[in-house]
């Protein structure tokens, strides 16, 4: 069941510099990492998991990001093979609330390019923040609050998101 919270973006600055100072002891002061996702933006609605982007500049970086990450207790995610991107998480289970997700995504990427591009063009503009936490919201009172369920219809409004953001740069 997904159920959702008004982000402390304060609290959770907090959390992701104590992980932040981790991550760096571990793989270095070079690798780009960046906090996403909503608990990054100000007055955002969300299930209050911790995104982290980590930038690794090849394939073989990628993989030595991969067992370092590993190895501070991260479990990849069941899409975690791939040659662009892996999904770590601080748990094995379903999330919840107050977990840490890793995304490892090769820098010159689409996807690691659309995930910045997202989280400025939002914080660039609080009325699209106060919208995607409205669809949030209105996705779960419309009854879809399996994760899975709840997942697929956000990626529609995210896609549609990230395609306004890319016509503004």
């Amino acid at each position: 069941m997904v159920e959702l919270i008004r982000q402390n973006k304060k609290e959770n600055e907090k959390i992701y510099n104590k992980i932040l100072k981790k991550l760096r002891k571990s793989l270095g002061k070079n690798i780009p990492i960046d906090h996403v996702g909503s608990t990054a933006l100000p007055n955002m609605y969300g299930k209050n998991i911790i995104d982290i982007l980590i930038g690794a500049k090849d394939v073989e970086e990628l993989e030595n990001l991969t067992t370092k990450i590993k190895n501070l207790g991260f479990f990849p995610g069941k899409n975690s093979s791939g040659l662009i991107y892996r999904f770590f998480a601080n748990r094995e289970e379903e999330t919840k609330s107050g977990d840490i997700h890793i995304h490892l995504v090769i820098i010159d990427s689409d996807r690691y390019k659309d995930f910045l591009t997202l989280k400025n063009y939002l914080l660039n503009n609080k009325e699209e923040i106060k919208n995607y936490s409205n669809i949030k919201k209105s996705i779960l009172k419309d009854g879809h609050n399996f994760r899975e369920d709840y997942k697929t219809i956000k990626s529609e409004y995210v896609n549609a998101l990230l395609k306004r953001a890319k016509e503004k740069i």
